[in-house]
This record gives structure tokens, C-alpha cells and sequence, in this order.
């Protein structure tokens, strides 16, 4: 491994190298190498892969080749083994908590567990989009394993951006 190569491998060591979608049988999502995503503005111009233009984030092919921009970051792009569908992390989880508890309930177990709410659906009170307390994409991807053995937790996955599929 090249030391680019291994400068962009240390970049990545603090996200999880596999993120587990569903309950038993899950959706096992890894790290793509050779893919990365670029988080904020300005986007590049230049050789996007894919655009997600509202949350302005780019995944792009290769390696970062600039310094990044104040609040710009940087994250692996994932995908199902032998899949190339890619799979952008955005560093929001979403919430569901036992029918008939209200999520906001938890909050004081979620903040000891590393994240804060960052909103509540208005139509389900059992539910709610939260963000890591640091705000970083790998701490809230980091959070998965310990908001899924919170008593009362019925499921939590991540927002994960993808290409638009047409049926």
C-alpha cells in the first residue's frame, strides 16, 4: 500500500469497516476502497461519480487530492458485497423505540450512549433523527452497536444515500 493510499486507510480507520442494516439477517453493507465521499461545500466540479446536490455531498473515485475546505469531511463509501450500488453515510441515524414509548423519553440514555436528538417526527412520537454529540459521521456510525442494546430500542439504522433507482 502506497502512502496515499495508506494516508486515506488511516482517514477511514475511525468509521466502522461494516455497517449492519436490519435486525437478524441483516443487510451487511463494507467499506468500498478505491471510493470516498466528499461532505460540503464547495463540491467539485470535476469527476463526480454521484452528487446528492441538497446534502451536498460527492462520491468520487480515487483518493482526496486537496485539503479540504473548513466543514468540508471526508467518508468511505459502502456497499453489499458484490454490489456496486454505493452507499453514502450521511451521519444521521434514524430512531424507532417500542410502540406506545416516546423517543424523546430516552434522551438521556441516547446522549450517555454518544448522540443527541436532532429532531422528532411530528406523525410518530416513537421515533427521531439523531446525530453523533460530536457531529462527526464516524462517531454517530461508531453509536450503532451501543443505541441497538439501549433497553426499549426497537431498531436504529443510518441514513445511507444512494443513486436514484427508477421502477
Amino acid at each position: 500500500m502506497g502512502q496515499e493510499q495508506g494516508a486515506i486507510a488511516a482517514m477511514f480507520d475511525a468509521f466502522p469497516q461494516q455497517i449492519s442494516m436490519g435486525g437478524p439477517g441483516s443487510l451487511l453493507l463494507a467499506q468500498k476502497p478505491g471510493w470516498y465521499a466528499l461532505h460540503g461545500q464547495p463540491l467539485p466540479e470535476a469527476n463526480v461519480i454521484l452528487l446528492f446536490e441538497p446534502e451536498a455531498i460527492a462520491v468520487l473515485a480515487g483518493t482526496p487530492a486537496a485539503p479540504l475546505a473548513p466543514g468540508q469531511a471526508i467518508s468511505p463509501v459502502y456497499a453489499q458485497a458484490g454490489s456496486d450500488e454505493l452507499a453514502v453515510p450521511t451521519g444521521v441515524l434514524f430512531l424507532r423505540v417500542r410502540q406506545g414509548e416516546r423517543a424523546k423519553d430516552h434522551r438521556a440514555a441516547l446522549e450517555q450512549a454518544g448522540c443527541r436528538i436532532a429532531s422528532l417526527p411530528d406523525h410518530a412520537p416513537e421515533a427521531a433523527w439523531l446525530r453523533a454529540s460530536s457531529g462527526r459521521i464516524a462517531d454517530a456510525l461508531g453509536c450503532l452497536d451501543r443505541l441497538r442494546d439501549l433497553p426499549g430500542v426497537e431498531s436504529i439504522e443510518p441514513q445511507l444515500l444512494r443513486r436514484r433507482a427508477h421502477r
